[in-house]
């Protein structure tokens, strides 16, 4: 018997987005808060000879500031954040309900308990799902959730930084000399990774800023928060303004790039353009974010009028895809935006997400708080002695054109605290 060897040649079209650095940073720039953008621009400055950051407010003044003494902030579990994340950037499909399975088996810290093999015997799927799985998670914030180990951990938080030479080999020596790192075996990475000493020790400081966990105890809870947006209500009229209060501001360094400049040096001149490019980008990124800010806040204003012209306290349905599909922009840019930023009005400050509510059902007009209002108004109605049953609630409900099943009016009455018509009878 003869053995015939073949070969074929297949070309395969394959779309995939690629990030610039730009692009990433654009991201990291539009889920940050305020504090923490100034503190990242600063950063970026120590780098760049050609800017400097004049920070408009510091951490200590919103500690000691009062005029937001009036807000409350509640803060989500872990849990409950990345559960967030995961419904509103993913959609329904068997991957999804792999992150979610994996968000379960996370720790307080935001560490993935079980390894791999464990989770593929518990779970219907094959190698490649889990690492797709295990990849979706990374993505959610905060850098280096998911991760099985203290090496994985730190790799994954120098992934989520601005790519520089002193980064770049940070992740270097994680990834390949992780226990060297721990001895501080200075000379022995630089030996193996044929860098100076010098190069190793400055790329240690940047691993010095991680932390061991993903998530800790006060992660992002101390309370303070600088509003973005000011909405102000002028005799029935609603107006939207966005404020710089604490926003950095980047002045460029004319007379360094100007002596610069005079360099007749060819690595001089390389040197001056890309630091030129960078400050340029960092410009244009930073009026992005507050463009996109304005853009969403516009578009809350619009659809909750009735509630900042206090007319109301519930709020209308609103969706991520709704504003996305209105802006043209991504969901995940929405979601990204509406995280961690803030609104101001006469009465109380909140969270941009605080204004987005589902729908009571994909067809309705009106959102869960909507018909739960509308339920608790029917029930303070009812004659004692004879209290509205869910199914007789219902059928209220519907000569309002309120289409809802008894099941969801019960959930909803659970949900406001409210006994069922048998313990209500008087």
């Amino acid at each position: 018997m003869t053995l015939k060897q073949s070969y074929q040649i297949n070309q395969k079209q394959l779309h995939s987005l690629i990030l610039t650095q730009s692009m990433k940073q654009s991201i990291l720039m539009l889920q940050t808060n305020l504090l923490d953008l100034t503190d990242y621009v600063q950063d970026l400055s120590m780098a760049n000879p050609l800017f400097d950051v004049n920070p408009t407010i510091s951490k200590q003044e919103v500690e000691m500031s009062t005029a937001l003494e009036n807000n409350t902030v509640e803060h989500q579990t872990l849990y409950d954040y990345l559960l967030e994340q995961t419904r509103l950037t993913m959609r329904p499909t068997p991957l999804r309900d792999v992150v979610l399975y994996l968000i379960d088996q996370l720790d307080e810290h935001g560490y993935l308990l079980k390894s791999d093999t464990e989770l593929l015997q518990e779970l219907p799927i094959n190698k490649v799902t889990l690492l797709d799985a295990k990849e979706l998670l990374y993505n959610l914030d905060p850098p280096g959730v998911g991760a099985q180990s203290l090496e994985e951990c730190l790799k994954l938080q120098l992934q989520f930084k601005t790519a520089t030479p002193q980064t770049t080999l940070a992740l270097r020596m994680i990834e390949e000399c992780f226990s060297k790192v721990v001895d501080h075996a200075w000379d022995q990475i630089a030996h193996q990774l044929n860098v100076k000493v010098a190069e190793i020790q400055a790329a240690f400081e940047i691993i010095q800023t991680l932390t061991p966990y993903p998530y800790t105890a006060d992660y992002d809870s101390n309370g303070y928060v600088i509003p973005e947006l000011i909405v102000k209500n002028q005799q029935g009229k609603l107006s939207l303004d966005i404020t710089k209060y604490g926003y950095p501001q980047i002045v460029f360094a004319q007379e360094t790039y100007n002596q610069l400049q005079q360099s007749t040096d060819q690595e001089v001149q390389a040197y001056i353009k890309f630091k030129q490019q960078e400050y340029q980008a960092l410009q244009r990124n930073l009026n992005r974010r507050l463009e996109t800010i304005a853009m969403i806040g516009r578009c809350i204003v619009q659809a909750q009028a009735d509630f900042f012209l206090q007319k109301t306290k519930v709020l209308k349905p609103l969706l991520l895809r709704d504003v996305a599909h209105k802006l043209d922009i991504s969901i995940s840019t929405v979601s990204r935006t509406i995280n961690g930023k803030y609104l101001q009005t006469d009465f109380g400050i909140f969270e941009l997400k605080y204004f987005f509510t589902k729908r009571s059902n994909p067809t309705s007009d009106k959102s869960v708080a909507q018909v739960q209002n509308l339920i608790k108004q029917l029930i303070a109605q009812e004659a004692p002695h004879q209290p509205l049953s869910d199914q007789k609630i219902v059928a209220q409900l519907a000569e309002q054109h309120i289409q809802i099943a008894r099941r969801t009016v019960a959930k909803y009455r659970q949900q406001l605290g409210i006994d069922s018509a048998s313990k209500r009878k008087k």
